[in-house]
């Protein structure tokens, strides 16, 4: 792999996965559409303008990417600008697959999907086999899934579909439902029971385990990336706790749904013991961040207090 064509590139993902390659020596290009790139990255990437809707594959063929890494999706703020997104996200990735499907050596394929895809399994042990049944935001987002899916399937382009779990990091979820109400409450939050397992891994290893996949996963393929076991929510609350000095507040989930929308409260609600069957894979992968808890410990107080 010499070069590489982002998708998303400007998000939150897409930051931790440009400078990922820039740090493996790769040649980066990237779509960009209303979010500009970091300014480090702006000095190192070509970039082109547009979104997914409407660019134009046939100008990446003089020179094809050896990956397409896929990390872009139209968002949207609640249930119904979340179809629309995802209707309008489906049409560009059919239109991406055709194009693919037109290259007699057509570049590998890397799309991000996410866990939310499984639903919820309780403590059952959940692999890559598991179909999917998604749930929370993924059951507006899924459609827009179903033709690099299919594309997967029928084998015609190289696909490999990457599904995270919990992705912390600066700008993620933790920082919005956690850190921030720590600093507020001076509490740290549990939501709902706080019985559902949840499997985690930093932004920064979740961009190298693409990588990773891009240069040693089989062809057609789905991965689960994870590197922190699965914990339930009430022992992950407990290691903040702990690492802060800070009191336990659980939270009902009904609190959940009038301060967001019902797709966070069944996010919170959603369990999945994940696991994976490309162990032999990931042997030869080491993370920068093993352990959630070491990255906890690694965090001055002061982040969560102030």
């Amino acid at each position: 792999m010499n070069k590489a064509f982002v998708l998303g590139g400007s998000g939150f993902l897409g930051n931790y996965l440009i400078e990922e390659l820039h740090r493996a020596d790769i040649k980066v290009s990237a779509l960009v559409h209303k979010t500009t790139l970091k300014q480090n990255s702006r000095q190192r990437i070509n970039t082109f303008n547009g979104t997914l809707s409407d660019f134009d594959w046939h100008s990446l063929e003089n020179d094809l990417p050896d990956v397409i890494f896929h990390s872009a999706r139209m968002g949207g703020h609640d249930k119904k600008t979340r179809i629309q997104a995802a209707t309008q996200n489906k049409q560009a990735n059919e239109r991406l697959v055709s194009w693919l499907e037109t290259l007699q050596n057509p570049p590998l394929l890397v799309f991000v999907s996410g866990s939310l895809v499984y639903g919820s399994h309780g403590m059952q042990r959940i692999d890559e086999t598991q179909p999917p049944c998604p749930i929370s935001f993924q059951r507006d987002y899924f459609e827009a899934e179903k033709p690099i899916l299919k594309s997967l399937h029928s084998g015609k382009i190289p696909v490999r579909i990457v599904r995270p779990s919990w992705i912390y990091g600066h700008g993620s979820w933790f920082q919005a439902f956690y850190l921030n109400y720590m600093k507020k409450k001076h509490k740290v939050p549990v939501y709902g029971k706080g019985d559902n397992l949840m499997a985690f891994v930093h932004a920064s290893d979740c961009a190298a385990m693409m990588v990773h996949v891009a240069r040693h996963g089989t062809k057609n393929e789905v991965f689960n990336l994870f590197t922190e076991p699965a914990m339930t929510q009430r022992a992950f609350s407990n290691l903040l706790a702990e690492n802060t000095n800070l009191p336990l507040r659980h939270v009902p989930l009904w609190w959940l749904n009038l301060r967001f929308d019902r797709a966070v409260s069944e996010a919170f609600r959603f369990s999945l013991n994940l696991h994976t069957q490309h162990h032999s894979i990931w042997k030869q992968f080491s993370p920068y961040h093993p352990s959630i808890e070491l990255w906890i410990l690694k965090k001055n107080k002061e982040d969560y207090t102030q």
